[in-house]
């Protein structure tokens, strides 16, 4: 009796284990296939994979939680990149590189104050206020690199790619989230 209780016992924590992998694996595809979709719609797929992927710890992925941690990745490179504007414009010697930086220093100040009220508005569940600061983000990076045009470095160049899209991909989210 007490074996077949054992072997009973085996097949079901067996059972269980095929169970779970089964499971496992059925999140990770979809996860992978929510990151994928998302990742597809921005100039670095592989930057938007491994920003996702080395920010969000555990399983499942959810577009609330790649949301969350788009915005936050955004917030943390707007303001860096806003440090780095502001170090270049006070060491820049030309009056209109000067100018330039001060443009995008601007943009980078809405930039930041809107994501800063996109972060308040997504534990709210408030998807118009949501969604309207997100939708303005996209403008200030642009503006900043439309403003140097061919003036650009290669690092403020890379700096705004990184950025632009990162906050596409907080608007991509945004936009699977149910509601």
């Amino acid at each position: 009796m007490a074996s077949s209780f054992s072997l009973y016992f085996l097949l079901l924590v067996l059972v269980a284990n095929i169970f779970y992998f089964q499971t496992s694996l059925c999140d990770d595809a979809a996860d992978q296939a929510l990151i994928m979709g998302i990742c597809r719609q921005v100039q670095d797929s592989t930057f938007c994979l491994n920003t996702l992927r080395q920010n969000i710890p555990t399983h499942p992925y959810t577009p609330t939680v790649v949301t969350q941690v788009a915005i936050s990745q955004s917030l943390q490179h707007a303001t860096n990149n806003r440090i780095f504007i502001e170090t270049s414009k006070a060491s820049s010697k030309d009056k209109d590189i000067q100018n330039l930086f001060a443009i995008c220093d601007s943009g980078y100040g809405f930039l930041i104050t809107e994501l800063q009220s996109a972060t308040q508005s997504l534990p709210k569940r408030d998807f118009n206020a949501l969604e309207n600061s997100l939708s303005k983000c996209p403008k200030f990076v642009n503006d900043c690199q439309s403003a140097f045009g061919d003036k650009t470095t290669p690092e403020l160049l890379d700096r705004s790619r990184k950025q632009l899209d990162l906050v596409l991909m907080a608007n991509i989210a945004e936009g699977l989230i149910p509601k």
